[in-house]
């Protein structure tokens, strides 16, 4: 089946009688008619109007000239444009969204490498840490729409490192290697100690103090108190409480994220925040401010190791699992500007977003927490963050320096 016949067949009956109706009425060429329906099947992941249906075509069908259809893709392509480049109306959008059931957990003797972290490599097209990654754990059974996870794990299953204390100790660290991260392939605390992971990680980090050993998540899993190494730190990704009510699902809520990583803390371990991703919707200033201030009033600064700061950035082939799947979501309601093979917000938008988020710290805050940008292009960290590197060698041996600073300021 070509990719026409896929989208077309799925869309909703409305729009697939509102779009014979066109077809019949204005002869499009082959890539018109699969923009249309590309576009279309967008609006109904959206929940946004559909524009075939809508649309008045009795002036186009008068026009001697023969150019009805070009203006339709105009007037189409320029109501595509103004949705998203407008901030995203989340107030009357509430998605109806195929939550699958709990995922089967199922542990996992596959070899045990440590990969890369995905930014592009080629040319320094991004600022890279150079972290490197551990699957602990591969496949996630929370149910974010943004999720690249869910483009790579599809089976509805976690699979699970086996031994994972033992396997680590048998592991090929890389040479340079300092920093190692656990949340790229699953949430890191989404099953405690269940299996033995958290278990088999402190070990590790006890044996390699040269290592930083960090954890990733969006649960309250109370994994506190535990006996954890100074060099294991405790991350959270935390969002505007709207894009976690209508694209976070499954997750935890901010307060409850926060509540777990104060636990943290008050185990005497460094914890850290991602403001990752995040996305320019109606009144995201006021609620990332409010992401802001619970940071603030939460935490010391000297109890937080790190806060990151991104944005949704998409692969071409997320791109396409997102729109297949085709659950309701408006994370992909924006404008996707290509950069390092990724699609994400222009980089003014990234500008103006990041800027906002750092600039509302106090100054004590951004004095003493190493703060830096995700996966992002060069360009975008002086007018961010007041600072820029000239290579990711110097980023990654700053933020080490930060890093095993905090850790051992005990």
């Amino acid at each position: 089946m070509n990719a026409f016949d896929q989208i077309y067949g799925r869309l909703p009956s409305d729009v697939h009688d509102a779009l014979e109706s066109l077809f019949s009425a204005l002869s499009f060429s082959e890539m018109q008619r699969l923009e249309i329906v590309k576009e279309e099947a967008d609006l109904v992941q959206w929940r946004e109007r559909s524009y075939a249906a809508n649309a008045d075509i009795t002036p186009l069908l008068a026009r001697k000239d023969g150019r009805g259809r070009d203006e339709y893709m105009r007037g189409m392509r320029a109501y595509m444009a103004s949705l998203r480049a407008s901030e995203t109306d989340y107030s009357s959008f509430f998605p109806k969204r195929n939550i699958k059931p709990k995922v089967k957990t199922v542990e996992d003797d596959r070899p045990l490498v440590l990969g890369k972290c995905p930014c592009p490599v080629d040319g320094e097209k991004t600022r890279c840490c150079k972290l490197n990654t551990l699957d602990a754990a591969m496949q996630c059974a929370f149910a974010c729409s943004y999720c690249s996870v869910q483009a790579f794990y599809n089976e509805n299953r976690i699979l699970v490192a086996k031994d994972l204390g033992a396997r680590l100790d048998a592991i090929d660290i890389p040479e340079g290697c300092w920093h190692i991260g656990t949340g790229q392939a699953s949430d890191s605390l989404l099953l405690g100690d269940d299996y033995g992971t958290l278990s088999g990680l402190s070990g590790f980090a006890e044996k390699h103090p040269e290592i930083i050993i960090e954890l990733k998540s969006k649960s309250k899993r109370d994994v506190f108190p535990g006996p954890y190494p100074r060099n294991m730190i405790f991350t959270w990704s935390l969002n505007a409480p709207t894009i976690t009510e209508k694209e976070e699902h499954l997750t935890a809520t901010l307060g409850e994220r926060l509540a777990t990583a104060r636990k943290a803390a008050d185990n005497g371990n460094l914890v850290g925040f991602h403001i990752h991703p995040m996305v320019r919707f109606r009144g995201w200033r006021d609620e990332y401010g409010e992401v802001v201030r619970a940071i603030e009033s939460t935490f010391r600064p000297d109890e937080v190791c790190m806060i990151s700061i991104g944005t949704l950035t998409f692969t071409k082939a997320v791109l396409q699992r997102l729109r297949e799947q085709g659950e309701e979501s408006r994370v992909l309601e924006m404008e996707l500007e290509k950069s390092a093979g990724k699609y994400s917000y222009p980089i003014d938008r990234k500008i103006e977003m990041f800027s906002f988020v750092a600039n509302s710290f106090g100054r004590e805050w951004r004095k003493s927490v190493f703060f830096y940008l995700c996966m992002e292009d060069p360009s975008i960290w002086l007018p961010t963050l007041g600072r820029e590197y000239k290579c990711d060698k110097d980023f990654e041996m700053d933020m080490k320096r930060h890093y095993f600073a905090r850790v051992n300021s005990i």
